[in-house]
């Protein structure tokens, strides 16, 4: 598993970044009848509050064999620890989990391997991952996303633990004219609850140049500040993850900030009784969705909590806890005082995986599941990876009411939407039947020359992104030193996401990959970034920012000079259909997933304005970012 939330990428011309936008643990958006986190088209120019979800990194957790014959010993899960840049061993890796309060740790060996026979049977949470030199992984205790189902004479092998290695990457904060900023001061927001046991440094202050070093996962918000400048924020991101480099803007404020405040309050039980040990974040709320958590906490022994240094704004406030359903209030403002949380008995989800073919049990796989909010909308409950050979898992303490469950696992495509009623008592059944993905093979030149470029890195954006941060919902590859590649474990409709160093990346959108087929070869072509350059995205796309709402996508945004805006669409407009196909039919992400396609080819949006229907013929284009 690589233990890292690696980012999606912040751009998407013609149709997104972020397919499902809030998949993550603790991801909240607007119940004001708006999607949260639009999906995104203009290349680098994202407006300035979209916090994209980042999506899990490729194949961080593996099971490279099947389960051991049954015998009477007792369970066991065996594997190793390994580099996630470059697959070399990690020599003394320390692994702890937790069942019921309780913790068992195992260590790895010189060459990686390691052994983990659990005291007793049942749920056994990976609780953390260490190991000097790369990023922690390590949440809240008792909140990971990750578990492993013990059963007396099962034994687990050729399990794969995928570990960042903690690279120095350099930040700058600059002015709106490009400028060095010295002397801001620089957090880091985003997946640092992975390493909450074993933090990383998250504090740092701009040199003379501008620049400030750090280490960080994938997935982290940057957040620069300067007295006279507005916070400016920026994501370290794939792209610049690649690049090693990450360039925050701050502009000249125009009026005063206010002073950060704190919320303070109680989560109780059912009667009142506190409910200590819970997990309380605190997300800033816009009209763009929420961002990662600004601050979190954990609940005291008579269930009180204070969330510390939040800006002026609005915020949804969370608590979880197990054994129960999660609890939040919205709107809540630095300053507010004894908030209270009550946390009330949940629904239970079970199910079985299955492979389509065979009807073999699939072990690894990742559950989703979401709250139903509206015909697209959707709003996550719980991600929960989960490694049991009987291809079976059970989900508690999920919020009783309508629910979307959707299962992803290495090598296969998602399953498709499964809808269910999550009952106050008792519990609903979603069982899934995964098809085996398709391939994509290809090559990455240089722009200019057309050489081969080797090391580039794709990763496949796919409807799943954002899931708990451990298991390959998403795939990726590498390119060899001839720059090719293949990628397996795709949708029936995908896009490529292509980086390198010093090169601005590219969206390869709107491929069709027969399940189980081939498609290619591809060619990729990249532009090799200017000295100081900081590195872009290009795409093919139209020029659009969509949010889901209701029973369409509402235009939120248009990039100057886009293809959609030249063809007379108008930001409040609604999109019902694409290319006759309704937008609720489809859903949201197959829906924006039909709207990317290769350029020169176009797309045609049925669309609702002010009561009145009309048809709008789009070009994708090549958008430079």
């Amino acid at each position: 598993m690589r233990l890292r939330r690696a980012a999606v990428p912040a751009i998407a011309v013609a149709a997104l970044a972020v397919l499902l936008w809030v998949l993550r643990p603790g991801h909240h958006p607007q119940r004001d009848g708006s999607q949260g986190a639009p999906v995104e088209l203009q290349g680098a120019a994202r407006a300035p509050d979209s916090i994209p979800v980042a999506p899990p990194s490729a194949l961080p957790i593996r099971v490279a064999a099947p389960p051991g014959p049954a015998d009477a010993e007792p369970a066991t899960f065996e594997g190793r620890v390994i580099s996630a840049e470059g697959g070399a061993p990690v020599s003394g890796a320390e692994l702890t989990f937790s069942q019921a309060g309780a913790a068992s740790s195992t260590r790895a060996a010189p060459d990686g391997t390691f052994t983990f026979q659990p005291p007793s049977s049942g749920r056994w949470l990976l609780q953390a991952v260490v190991a000097p030199g790369f990023l922690p992984f390590a949440p809240e205790w008792g909140h990971s996303p990750v578990e492993f189902l013990a059963r007396t004479g099962l034994h687990v092998r050729g399990i794969e633990v995928h570990l960042a290695p903690a690279l120095e990457l350099t930040g700058r904060v600059v002015d709106e004219d490009g400028k060095a900023v010295a002397g801001a001061s620089v957090r880091m927001l985003g997946p640092l609850a992975e390493a909450a046991l074993y933090p990383v440094a998250d504090r740092f202050v701009s040199d003379a140049r501008g620049e400030f070093r750090f280490s960080g996962p994938e997935g982290a918000l940057l957040e620069a500040r300067k007295d006279g400048y507005r916070p400016g924020r920026a994501e370290l991101d794939w792209n610049a993850s690649v690049n090693r480099r990450v360039t925050i803007e701050l502009s000249v404020a125009r009026r005063e900030q206010g002073e950060r405040g704190t919320i303070t309050g109680r989560v109780v039980q059912p009667g009142g009784g506190p409910l200590p040990g819970a997990l309380v974040s605190a997300s800033r709320m816009r009209w763009s969705g929420e961002g990662p958590a600004s601050a979190q906490a954990l609940s005291d022994s008579d269930g009180a909590f204070t969330l510390l240094a939040l800006d002026p704004g609005r915020y949804r406030v969370t608590a979880r806890a197990e054994g129960h359903a999660s609890a939040s209030i919205a709107r809540a403002e630095p300053g507010a005082r004894d908030l209270l949380l009550e946390l009330g008995p949940g629904g239970r989800l079970r199910g079985c995986v299955r492979d389509g073919a065979s009807s073999t049990p699939v072990a690894p796989f990742t559950v989703m599941v979401f709250g139903r909010r509206g015909p697209l909308e959707r709003e996550i409950e719980q991600s929960r990876s989960v490694i049991d050979p009987s291809g079976c898992y059970a989900i508690d303490d999920l919020t009783p009411g309508p629910a979307a469950v959707v299962v992803a696992a290495p090598g296969y495509g998602a399953s498709r939407e499964l809808t269910v009623e999550v009952p106050v008592s008792g519990e609903a059944v979603a069982d899934a039947v995964l098809t085996r993905g398709g391939r994509v093979s290809g090559r990455v030149v240089d722009d200019g020359d057309g050489s081969p470029i080797a090391g580039a890195r794709i990763r496949v954006e796919g409807a799943l992104e954002g899931a708990a941060s451990t298991f390959p919902v998403l795939s990726e590859a590498t390119s060899d030193a001839d720059g090719r590649f293949e990628v397996a474990g795709l949708p029936s409709r995908a896009s490529l996401f292509v980086a390198a160093a010093d090169h601005h990346a590219r969206i390869l959108g709107g491929l069709d990959v027969p399940p189980g087929g081939a498609t290619g070869p591809v060619e990729v072509r990249l532009r090799r970034t200017a000295p100081g350059e900081p590195p872009r995205v290009d795409l093919a796309g139209i020029g659009v920012v969509l949010s889901a709402r209701g029973e369409g996508l509402w235009v939120a945004g248009l990039a100057p000079g886009g293809s959609a805006a030249e063809a007379g669409l108008r930001r409040g407009d609604v999109v019902i259909s694409v290319d006759g196909r309704s937008v609720v039919d489809l859903g949201f992400a197959d829906a924006v997933n039909a709207i990317r396609g290769p350029e020169g080819t176009s797309v045609v949006l049925g669309v609702r304005r002010d009561g009145e229907g009309l048809e709008i013929r789009a070009v994708r284009r090549l958008v430079r970012g």
